[in-house]
Formats: structure tokens, sequence, C-alpha cells
């Protein structure tokens, strides 16, 4: 985590009136994953992989790790402070239900194991007392059949270009750890939160 936290450089995002026109929604998205090789792979997207890789893409998103504040000239801002940092909900569970089960479910949301979605369509202070930029909540399947991914972020922090190229490079990131065997880093992604060059 030390390592993590070095990368992280304080600075803020000013919040354009767009943002703030879209600020009451989170864009939250629920992904399937089904383990071809059910009930014996113990490499089915380990936890490690997964979480080691999503605080590779957090690097490159810093402003997923800001707190949202007003600046002294009224206008908000996302502010990110290396020394209070606002790390985002990242859960992870297992539950009795079978991939199998969703897929004759059609994926309905009954079928669905229960409190998948740990926030709901608008951002709210959380049970930490502040609104998280990303909420991500892992649900490993029965039988090592498969596994529920949710991923929500408030839509001021990114636009939904900018929320698939998080989910996209995180997927990326993790490929790359689960086939590369030496111990050289991944090649870095810049993105630009800068809303000024729009």
């Amino acid at each position: 985590m030390e390592a993590f936290m070095s990368t992280i450089k304080a600075q803020q995002f000013a919040l354009n009136a767009w943002d703030m026109a879209s600020s009451f929604t989170n864009i939250p998205y629920i992904y399937y994953f089904k383990n071809p090789n059910s009930g014996s792979a113990d490499d089915f997207m380990p936890s490690s992989r997964l979480r080691a890789s999503f605080l590779k893409v957090i690097e490159e998103f810093p402003i997923l790790v800001g707190h949202i504040t007003v600046g002294k000239d009224g206008r908000c801002v996302i502010d990110v402070n290396p020394h209070n940092l606002n790390m985002p909900e990242y859960l992870e569970s297992q539950s009795t239900v079978h991939f199998r089960d969703l897929e004759k479910a059609k994926f309905s949301w009954d079928a669905l194991p229960q409190n998948v979605a740990t926030v709901g369509a608008f951002p709210a202070v959380g049970v930490s007392g502040i609104i998280k930029l990303v909420n991500v909540n892992i649900i490993r399947l029965a039988e090592n059949s498969g596994l529920v991914l949710f991923v929500s972020i408030p839509h001021y922090a990114v636009d939904g270009v900018g929320y698939c190229a998080f989910v996209n490079r995180w997927a990326e990131l993790c490929r790359w750890m689960q086939s590369n065997t030496t111990e050289n880093e991944p090649p870095r992604h810049d993105y630009n939160f800068d809303r000024s060059t729009i």
C-alpha cells in the first residue's frame, strides 16, 4: 500500500458546470464472468491479482482517490491529498449462488446474490461519512463457477467515456499481470482530467 500511496501527487481537479449538472448520478454497472473450469481452478480471477491491478489503475486515475470539496471561489473541486486519500470502497465476498443459476434466470436482477449494488443511483455519504469516488463489489459464485463485479463511479468524477476507460484499463492490467512473467512494470497510460482542455 505504501508503494501505491507514494505514486499519488497532491492536485486539484476543478469541476465545471456540466460536471455539476450531472453530479446527482452514479455510473453503476454489473459485470458477469464465467469460469470455464468451474470447480477446479483457484487461479480464476484471483483476489490478489484483481486487487493489485485495481491499485495500478487507480495510480492512473488519481482523481478517484480525491475528496469533493468547495474551493475558495465557491466552485466544486476534487481535491487529491496524498496524506488524506479517499480510498475506494473495495469489497469481496463469497456467494452460494451458482453461475448456471444466473444464466438460467437470464441474469435477472432477482437472481443475483444479495447486496451486489453497494450504492444506489445517486452519490451519497456512506458509513465512513464521505462520498467514495469508486465503489467495487466482487462476489465469487458457488463452486468457483464465476464472479459478479459491481463498479460504480459518480458522474462528476468521470463521464461515460472515462468510466469505460477505467474499467477497460483495469481489465488490461489484470490480463497483463496474468500473462507477464517478468517483473517489469506495465506500460503506463496518462489520462487527462483537466476539464478546461475539453
